[in-house]
């Protein structure tokens, strides 16, 4: 059965350059109307989520239009993926899976890189023990951002942790399930006290601990590298959203000899999609559901707070 789809905000750049190309390439979906605001005009946007010839709505909208739009979608009886992320705040997170759960439909973050092979397959080695116990997590999301009207750099976007910080604390959150104990953070805000860099750390409880380093101002770098006792986990290249093409996960031992173990590539934006219309059919649990999605919000939000 092919999910019919509805896009609020068909302008943005990840709509353009990934989600419409997966939405193409996978024979479960069908994009069937784009609304975009003219001159502040949200009014195509009213009309979209009325519609009844849609399943689900896509939000890539700015940052501070998410929970407006997740709820109008949810009371118009649409299921909805909305970018990361979800809100701004873990109340708005909670409130929202609330009424979805009230509407009797799905909501999901659109956080691809659990989606990903390369991904999948580093979730699974950490599950099965591979690592050993763990004990600590490092990742960067960077790249120099010259525009400085872009959303990003105001209350619509609301910075560099919310844009990319998932990337650097969603492997983490994922690789041990729970909230996490305590955090640390240090910040670089512009005038409008809106973060451009962020570096912390993020106690998980249990001897296990992640830093990150976030930014607009630094050169292009996304890493990831996990350790546990038993060896020391790396990928080439960029970690999210993950290489088209195949690729290798390295685990350097104990013994300071490396494995390494052969992956293929994938597209992480088109396994994510058909994930949700899984979920939507009650084929499959999320993967980055409620749980993960509000667990997130409140790191974030501790991680703002330690860094004012």
């Amino acid at each position: 059965m092919t999910m019919r789809w509805g896009v609020l905000g068909a302008k943005s750049r990840i709509y353009q350059q990934r989600l419409k190309p997966a939405f193409t390439q996978s024979d479960q979906h069908e994009v069937v109307a784009e609304a975009s605001r003219h001159n502040g005009d949200e009014s195509p946007y009213c009309e979209l989520v009325r519609r009844s010839d849609i399943d689900a709505v896509y939000i890539p909208l700015p940052n501070s239009g998410h929970k407006q739009w997740i709820l109008a979608a949810l009371d118009a009886g649409k299921h909805v993926l909305c970018e990361k992320p979800l809100t701004l705040s873990p109340g708005e997170t909670e409130a929202v899976f609330s009424a979805a759960q009230a509407s009797n439909r799905v909501l999901l973050e659109a956080y691809m890189w659990p989606h990903h092979p390369r991904a999948r397959r580093v979730l699974g080695l950490l599950a099965d023990g591979e690592l050993g116990e763990l004990r600590s997590l490092r990742a960067a999301f960077t790249w120099p951002a010259d525009d400085l009207t872009d959303h990003r750099f105001d209350e619509r976007g609301a910075g560099a942790l919310f844009d990319v910080g998932i990337y650097c604390l969603g492997p983490a959150l994922l690789a041990c399930d729970r909230d996490h104990e305590d955090v640390m953070a240090t910040a670089i805000r512009n005038h409008l006290l809106v973060d451009v860099s962020m570096t912390g750390f993020v106690d998980w409880g249990e001897g296990f601990g992640s830093s990150f380093d976030v930014s607009f101002q630094a050169p292009p770098r996304r890493l990831l590298e996990i350790t546990g006792t038993e060896g020391v986990l790396t990928l080439p290249g960029y970690h999210a959203p993950g290489p088209d093409e195949p690729s290798e996960i390295h685990i350097r031992l104990r013994d300071d000899t490396v494995r390494k173990i052969d992956v293929p590539g994938g597209n992480a934006f088109v396994d994510m999609v058909d994930h949700f219309a899984a979920v939507v059919d009650e084929r499959e649990h999320p993967i980055f559901g409620r749980l993960e999605s509000c667990r997130m919000a409140r790191v974030i939000d501790a991680l703002h707070a330690a860094a004012p």
